[in-house]
């Protein structure tokens, strides 16, 4: 089994919910992505769980079984959101880990990191973490690729 020492679960997963907060307050779809550097744990855990993105996919997004693999990562990972508004104006935000952690020193402190994320669970939007992280997302710009997402635009080929 994977040791989840000095793991980047708790790190992860509280930038998985504000994305997700981000994309319910803007309306919008959000589809966020971890590259995971060669080598992380993540790999080894996913092999030994035989645990597969679709099956990780039947949970809800921010459930506990849905995050629970993030446990094993620990690595740098990158993370990519890519949100996408009824009108097709999307939003790609691509950073490291490691750049959240410089700009809040308070996510490499796994006691701080495990309250701000307990907190969040509780409280939903209006937590601290919430709060303390979204400024940094709203200060990123759309780009209008003109294109509308709606299913009966949908065709099976």
């Amino acid at each position: 089994m994977v040791g989840l020492e000095d793991n980047n679960g708790d790190a992860i997963s509280c930038v998985v919910l504000i994305v997700d907060s981000l994309a319910r307050e803007n309306e919008s779809m959000v589809a966020i992505e971890t590259l995971h550097k060669e080598g992380c744990h993540i790999f080894q855990y996913m092999g030994e769980e035989e645990q597969s993105k679709n099956m990780i996919g039947e949970y809800k997004p921010t459930s506990d079984e849905s995050l629970a693999h993030l446990y094993a990562c620990n690595c740098d990972v990158s993370i990519e959101a890519v949100f996408t508004k009824g009108d097709g104006e999307s939003l790609l935000v691509s950073f490291l880990l490691s750049d959240m952690k410089d700009l809040h020193p308070w996510l490499g402190d796994k006691k701080i990191t495990k309250e701000m994320l307990d907190n969040a669970k509780e409280t939903g939007d209006e937590s601290p973490l919430m709060q303390t992280l979204k400024p940094v997302f709203r200060k990123r710009v759309g780009t209008n690729l003109g294109v509308t997402f709606h299913p009966s635009d949908m065709t099976m080929n």
